[in-house]
């Protein structure tokens, strides 16, 4: 169980780049005293996992928050962020679409992208009277404007990445009409699965991706550069390193045929591991017998998972989430709680901020971050994070090793907190009457 040499380094991004956009932490002389601090006070981590929406679609026109009401089309024309209808759809969010919607750093062809509404379908934002709650919470604590996807996308691979902090190469699930058996998806349960994935590549290949998804040339990147392959791997995970350590951890996982990163690792399926992969219906039950892991993953499923799907309303995915919440701030657990709520990649839906390029894989589209606990600083961080944040925070927290070289460099995020000041109130909020 080891990562790939492919993954153990930076693939290409010039050093002055990673320099300049700050991923890395920031030496402090209060460094130790913070982590002795946060490592005092924080004795569970929920990591909540939410689908397709950035942050210009759900945050644009948060008060203090970077984000914009007008998007650009690729003829460089400036179109208005229309508001949104709660059961808004966006576009085509694989990994090649985030390419070209990105379009080399100038986040200006997100109407190239395909969607059932049009071509105007991403260009689109809620308003608070929208998401009430949402925005209700990211008042109250803290909300992340320079959080971003860690690769193009799209969702399956995205998840695997915050087991991870890399995806052996693998850049999408099982398409419909690829070759293989089609859904459900089973990885490692099924051989004739095939999906995505680039080459084993040397540094002179690295670079020339890099060139192709900068211009961007994305024919000529999958037909150069792409592989398909069986999604059925043995790399080491965090789970890995948390059982070594003997700290707790559950992987609580809503029914959504999209998410299914424990399926492609193999010690996993085929070991005891897979027991700690559970309904995320259990969720609730444990917190309320006392049984709340020191390290969750919460998924939910499809249907509550704020994925954008003609006829789908975001409204009952905001009032799961804040039920959730709802039970950890009444918990006796939460003076030790700390709680990511992030949403996975992009949905094809506008954002404004370039993404870091720090790599092949991206990183991906900025996407809100949410971060709930007595002890965060309340406000809005424009510090840059990504998913590998959170694994850092994790691993700095329970004194492991990284897993590639993302999460290493990755800003461990020990800077959202204040063990000093008051600590924030519970904010429990009545769920809303869904349209």
């Amino acid at each position: 169980m080891t990562c790939t040499a492919d993954d153990e380094r930076p693939l290409s991004a010039p050093p002055e780049l990673l320099d300049r956009i700050h991923v890395g932490e920031t030496p402090q002389p209060s460094e130790a005293d913070r982590l002795a601090r946060v490592q005092e006070k924080i004795k569970h981590v929920v990591f909540i996992i939410k689908e397709n929406r950035t942050f210009d679609h759900m945050f644009g026109r948060f008060p203090g928050a970077n984000g914009v009401t007008n998007g650009l089309r690729c003829d460089g024309t400036k179109v208005p962020l229309r508001r949104a209808s709660l059961t808004a759809i966006g576009a085509e969010h694989s990994f090649v679409a985030g390419i070209v919607a990105v379009n080399g750093g100038q986040m200006n062809c997100f109407d190239r992208l395909y969607s059932a509404a049009g071509p105007l379908a991403p260009y689109v934002q809620f308003t608070r009277a929208d998401i009430p709650n949402y925005w209700k919470l990211a008042a109250h604590y803290l909300l992340g404007d320079a959080f971003f996807s860690s690769i193009y996308g799209p969702t399956g691979m995205e998840h695997l990445w915050t087991l991870a902090s890399q995806t052996d190469r693998f850049v999408d699930q099982e398409r419909d009409g690829q070759e293989g058996t089609g859904e459900p998806r089973e990885n490692c349960l099924d051989q004739e699965e095939l999906t995505y994935s680039f080459k084993r590549l040397d540094a002179e290949d690295r670079a020339r991706v890099y060139e192709l998804e900068e211009r961007p040339d994305v024919v000529r990147l999958v037909e150069d550069y792409w592989v398909e392959r069986w999604p059925c791997i043995d790399i080491t995970i965090l789970p890995d390193l948390l059982e070594r350590a003997g700290v707790s951890w559950k992987y609580y996982r809503g029914n959504n045929p999209y998410i299914q990163p424990m399926k492609m690792i193999k010690h996993v399926v085929e070991g005891p591991m897979y027991r700690k992969v559970v309904p995320e219906t259990r969720f609730l039950d444990d917190l309320r017998n006392g049984d709340l892991p020191e390290v969750s993953w919460l998924v939910p499923p499809l249907e509550l998972s704020d994925h954008p799907k003609r006829g789908r309303s975001i409204c009952p995915g905001e009032n799961w989430s804040v039920e959730i919440l709802n039970a950890l701030q009444s918990s006796p657990e939460w003076d030790s709680t700390v709680v990511f709520l992030t949403w996975d990649d992009f949905g094809g839906f506008y954002d404004h901020v370039p993404p870091p390029h720090v790599d092949i894989y991206g990183m991906g589209m900025r996407v809100p971050l949410i971060v709930l606990s007595p002890w965060v600083e309340p406000g809005i961080t424009h510090r840059v994070y990504d998913f590998s944040s959170i694994l850092r925070f994790i691993e700095r927290l329970h004194d492991l090793p990284a897993l590639s070289w993302r999460d290493r460099r990755a800003n461990a995020m020990l800077d959202v907190f204040d063990f000093d000041q008051q600590p924030v109130e519970p904010l429990i909020l009545p769920p809303r009457d869904c349209p």
